[in-house]
Formats: structure tokens, C-alpha cells, sequence
């Protein structure tokens, strides 16, 4: 919470809208690099104040930092698609077993019954 509010600070001492976007397409871009080269939990930590912060400047405040957010986002999917994949490496999926010939039930229309195909 307090990297957000920091975002949200230094964004907002900007007094024209043009410097304002010019801090926030600033500060996007250290966090993307946070996001990219910190361990895990730190750019998860900074990936979330720092789209937080878009969120809240684009919407409470009129700045446009759709673009930010964007770029964040990216960074962001990334790092959890790189997570997801040393879980994965971990722990594999089993591979699916075929249910063979088996029919599943169908509900029927009329009866209620259970009728297979």
C-alpha cells in the first residue's frame, strides 16, 4: 500500500496534466523493469501498487495512463505465466485418462429420467 500511495504522490504533485502524465509514463517504466528483474514477491508487490496507481490516476483523477496500465499488465501476465511454469515443473499435470466406451448419462426432456445417448 505504500508504494501505491507513493505513486499516487508523486503523480500528483505534478501540477499541469502533461507533467503529470509525463511522471506516471515515468514511473511505469521503473516498475515494468521492477516487475522484470526483481524476485517474485517484490515484483508482484510493485506490478500491483504500480497498476493500482494507473487505475486510480486514469480514473479518479483524468490522467490518461491507459497506456501505463497496459504496459504494467504485459509485465505483469508475464511473471505470473513464469510462475505458473516452475510450479509446473514441480509439480506436472498427469496426463488425462481416456474414459473409453463408457456413456455418460444425459437428463431426458420428457421423463426426467436419466437415458444414455
Amino acid at each position: 500500500m505504500d508504494k501505491y500511495r507513493k505513486i499516487l504522490k508523486e503523480v500528483r504533485e505534478k501540477g499541469e496534466k502533461k507533467d503529470q502524465e509525463k511522471q506516471a509514463r515515468s514511473i511505469a517504466e521503473t516498475m515494468c523493469l521492477s516487475v522484470d528483474e526483481s524476485p517474485y514477491m517484490i515484483a508482484m508487490e510493485d506490478g500491483a501498487a504500480a497498476i493500482a496507481a494507473m487505475y486510480t490516476l486514469c480514473v479518479d483523477d483524468g490522467i490518461n495512463t491507459v497506456g501505463e496500465y497496459l504496459e504494467i499488465k504485459e509485465h505483469l501476465d508475464g511473471l505470473l505465466c513464469d510462475m505458473h511454469d516452475k510450479m509446473r515443473e514441480r509439480y506436472p499435470v498427469p496426463a488425462h485418462r481416456e474414459s473409453g466406451d463408457k456413456a455418460k448419462p444425459r437428463i431426458g426432456t420428457d421423463t426426467g429420467q436419466e437415458e444414455s445417448p
